[in-house]
């Protein structure tokens, strides 16, 4: 399988496991380029690696600035859902779109299984 196929795998297995809370995500680098996603139809892949990539970054700037450590993640709510985006290693973010009234516990546990999942792929691949 392909490291895209084996990201998306891993995608597809988090968005199962929120029992439909979760209704798109993403896996971009910090640079804003995409690597793997699963989105609804109308949402620019490209645009969602930029975004999330800001956001991260200027969360990790008010961090360090307001001296409270590494952010864990991101979320801005939306009336219609939000936006969720979480360091996994090095140079990557998982991103994800919710529901308008998602079950944030299991989103953020199932959020760290996925980066676990992520950094293993990457391991098993060096």
């Amino acid at each position: 399988m392909s490291l895209r196929g084996e990201f998306e795998k891993v995608l597809r297995e988090f968005m199962e496991a929120t029992g439909g809370d979760v209704v798109g995500c993403a896996l971009a680098r910090t640079d804003g380029l995409m690597v793997a996603s699963i989105l609804p139809a109308g949402i620019d892949r490209r645009r969602i690696a930029a975004l999330g990539a800001t956001i991260a970054g200027v969360a990790g700037k008010l961090c360090k600035d307001l001296d409270r450590g590494e952010p864990l993640r991101t979320m801005i709510e939306g009336s219609k859902g939000n936006l969720i985006a979480t360091p996994v290693g090095g140079n990557m973010l998982l991103v994800a779109l919710t529901t308008e009234s998602p079950n944030l516990g299991l989103i953020f546990l199932e959020m760290e299984r996925a980066a676990e999942d992520v950094k293993n792929v990457i391991e098993k691949r060096r």
